[in-house]
């Protein structure tokens, strides 16, 4: 990709494009969009990313399977003495945030995907018809059934969610997309998940946000292979109208953090 051929957003950059590095298992095509118009884009703690120029998705390329990921990042948030990380001050943030659900989940059935130790989950039971809460991490789910009840906590994986017969009508899924291995799969599950007129509320870092810095190496978020793509509100629009979602709202943000709701055709 040339600094002409580059969308918009990445004319920000101070640094240089670099020669692509070969690797026999590259992706050839973006895994949104389809277009083959990907390029190699930059290179942080020694992982490799491409950029889609059609629809400015920024993936790792080539991008390490879920199995590899999970072993590196799911432990995390559990390697605390009182059980999880930051418990309380979520647990505080997740009521905050209740207000803005309530329009969309109230009295309906509600699923928290990456559910983490069910702080939203368990702050949703309180509106809705039924809360479910769902993760990859057993010891994140072991301590959400421990600590809250009210709510239907699961250990799963997004191959299993797509069979699953269970639909909600508002699901809950923050800071999830920007750490799964296969975004077509997350999706599909989400699609299977979602009922007819349903809500989709996201949160995941945005590219394309004026305080991403200059060179977005120096952006924090940008940490392979903890975060393993990232989008701009052109991607998630494309992404998600190709399963069959709307985005109806993009909640206005302060920080470079993506928010918005989508509502299933």
């Amino acid at each position: 990709m040339s600094q002409n051929d580059a969308p918009q957003l990445y004319l920000k950059g101070c640094f240089k494009l670099k020669t692509p590095k070969s690797d026999q298992n590259k992706i050839i095509s973006c895994p949104v969009c389809k277009s083959a118009e990907i390029s190699y884009f930059i290179e942080k703690n020694n992982y490799s990313f491409d950029a889609c120029n059609i629809c400015e998705f920024m993936f790792l390329n080539p991008m390490p399977n879920q199995i590899t990921l999970n072993k590196i990042y799911t432990d995390e948030d559990t390697k605390t003495h009182d059980g999880y990380k930051k418990a309380n001050s979520r647990l505080r943030r997740a009521f905050i945030k209740l207000p803005r659900f309530i329009p969309y989940a109230f009295n309906k059935n509600s699923l928290d995907f990456g559910c983490g130790g069910g702080f939203v989950a368990y702050a949703l039971s309180f509106v809705t018809k039924s809360s479910t809460g769902i993760d990859i991490n057993e010891k994140a789910v072991s301590y959400a059934k421990k600590r809250f009840g009210r709510v239907n906590y699961y250990c799963t994986d997004f191959a299993t969610l797509l069979k699953s017969k269970e639909k909600y009508d508002f699901v809950h899924s923050s800071e999830v997309i920007e750490h799964v291995s296969d975004i077509n799969l997350y999706m599909g599950a989400l699609e299977n998940l979602v009922n007819k007129d349903g809500y989709i509320y996201i949160t995941t870092p945005d590219l394309g946000h004026p305080k991403v810095p200059k060179d977005i190496t120096k952006w924090d978020v940008l940490c392979p292979p903890i975060h393993v793509q990232h989008f701009t509100k052109k991607t998630v629009t494309i992404l998600f109208k190709k399963y069959g979602f709307d985005i109806i709202k993009f909640y206005k943000n302060k920080k470079p953090g993506l928010i918005f709701l989508s509502k299933k055709s």
